[in-house]
């Protein structure tokens, strides 16, 4: 197979084989390998230039993703292969990690802090978020005890939030109840800090 190439109005490079389209590759990862047209094309050389065309449009990727906020690793992959094959996806990581953009600690440390003083949460809610989202299990317990988290300001934190006092409807403790919940609080301790019906 004869290999051409031209540009795109993407600014990538739209590479052909005997006269048809194949797909498009950046100008730096086009450049970075030795093929130009005329060159016999094999199927093993388009497939060495496409996957290192995914992997730096991956790494590219995840530099966004890395601008907007900080990411564990572990998210930050599984974000990568929604729209990247596993090797590009991991070869992204590897690049950031290496680069020190990625740190576990320090996003699970930034992260459970904004939860514990933007929404209150428990530390069982935390610790549960902070695995969800990737970060190590020990990683997450030594993060929520370092923050030596106070239970009952999450809790009272929740309540001024959504203006719930003694005086307010029971409709309105009953969803207060739910979300104090949610944020990973027993009914035990809920009820410390309202007054509820049994049925509540």
């Amino acid at each position: 197979m004869e290999l051409s190439t031209a540009p795109n109005k993407n600014g990538r490079i739209n590479i052909y084989t005997d006269g048809e389209f194949r797909f498009a590759v950046s100008a730096f990862v086009y450049r970075s390998f030795p093929w130009r047209d005329g060159d016999e094309a094999t199927e093993e050389m388009l497939a060495e230039l496409k996957a290192a065309d995914d992997a730096e449009r991956a790494h590219e990727s995840a530099l966004r993703m890395l601008t907007a906020r900080a990411h564990g690793e572990k998210e930050l992959y599984r974000k990568l292969r929604q729209k990247y094959d596993a090797e590009a996806a991991q070869s992204a990581v590897d690049r950031c990690k290496e680069a020190g953009l990625i740190d576990d600690a320090a996003f699970a440390a930034g992260l459970a802090e904004s939860l514990c003083s933007r929404k209150g949460w428990s530390p069982e809610r935390v610790k549960t978020e902070l695995i969800f989202r990737g970060v190590d299990k020990n990683i997450a317990e030594n993060t929520v005890e370092a923050l030596d988290i106070d239970r009952d300001s999450g809790i009272i934190k929740l309540l001024d939030k959504m203006k719930i006092t003694d005086d307010s409807p029971e409709k309105d403790k009953a969803r207060a109840v739910r979300r104090l919940i949610a944020a990973g609080y027993g009914i035990g301790e809920i009820r410390k800090h309202l007054n509820l019906t049994d049925e509540q």
